[in-house]
């Protein structure tokens, strides 16, 4: 079974984004419209191109503010239309008088007059506009099936027209990454943080070095720091003095020389 234009039924019952290479990405349906035409004109199965709509938005706008008034002629003009074809389908079949034209004309404005505003008081005030909806798309992208997508592009690069076309090997609908990043994971990197994490271990462990060595007191130096001084500055016992220059208490001897330590050498002379 198929369609009046030779296409079968099952292809436009099937459901799911077409499968192929990426022929070109157009910012108007109109652009996308006419390389497909340019396909078809040169004997290209345009049985395998799509075209297909992305970011689609519903896009209401608005034509005029409504009154009574407005759509008391609105509704008089579409029933003058109606009843006009009415009256000559009626004349057509009948005697052929024009008065039946005009009188269908007349009844067709009166019942769609009452009709549109019977409709318009029925909102309440709360649609006071009129307006149309119209389904836009961001952008348009050519899709043509694998096995004919190398011929498809050799015949676009002949046709001088405004769009992005895609490079050889572009592919659509359902190509994913290979390694896609699982929701709610983050990545980590093993490698790079241990020799950080030993770094730090280290640093923690290791002992700050000691900049000067601490000065240390004996305890003579100890004794005399503990006493405070009088109100006037002199020290409580004894007399202030500097220790670098105090004198050692213990003076070295000279050291004996030999002969006077010898008693023998004393004793020869007297013996004489």
């Amino acid at each position: 079974m198929s369609t009046p234009y030779g296409a079968p039924v099952s292809a436009l019952l099937d459901s799911g984004l077409p499968k192929g290479d990426l022929l070109g990405r157009f910012e108007s349906y109109l652009d996308a419209q006419k390389l497909v035409d340019f396909l078809a004109d040169n004997n290209f199965p345009v049985a395998n191109v799509s075209i297909v709509g992305n970011d689609l938005k519903m896009v209401e706008r608005v034509t005029a503010k409504l009154s009574y008034p407005k759509v008391a002629l609105s509704g008089a003009a579409q029933g003058a239309l109606f009843g006009a074809f009415v009256g000559i389908i009626l004349s057509m079949f009948g005697t052929g008088d024009i008065f039946q034209v005009i009188t269908s004309v007349v009844l067709g404005m009166a019942i769609w007059m009452i009709f549109g505003v019977i409709t318009y008081s029925m909102r309440g005030g709360k649609r006071d506009f009129a307006s149309s909806q119209q389904v836009l798309a961001t952008s348009y992208d050519v899709v043509v099936g694998f096995e004919h997508a190398q011929a498809a592009r050799a015949l676009a690069a002949k046709l001088p027209m405004r769009g992005n076309f895609a490079a050889q090997g572009g592919g659509f609908a359902g190509q994913q990454p290979v390694n896609p990043p699982q929701f709610g994971t983050q990545p980590t990197a093993s490698a790079p943080t241990q020799p950080a994490a030993a770094g730090t271990s280290e640093q923690q462990t290791s002992p700050a070095p000691r900049t000067a060595e601490e000065p240390t007191q004996t305890p003579d130096q100890a004794a005399r720091t503990s006493y405070s001084d009088l109100p006037d500055g002199r020290p409580q016992y004894g007399i202030r003095v500097d220790p670098a220059q105090q004198t050692p208490s213990r003076v070295q001897e000279p050291a004996a020389s030999p002969e006077s330590s010898d008693p023998s050498s004393k004793d020869e002379p007297e013996k004489q």
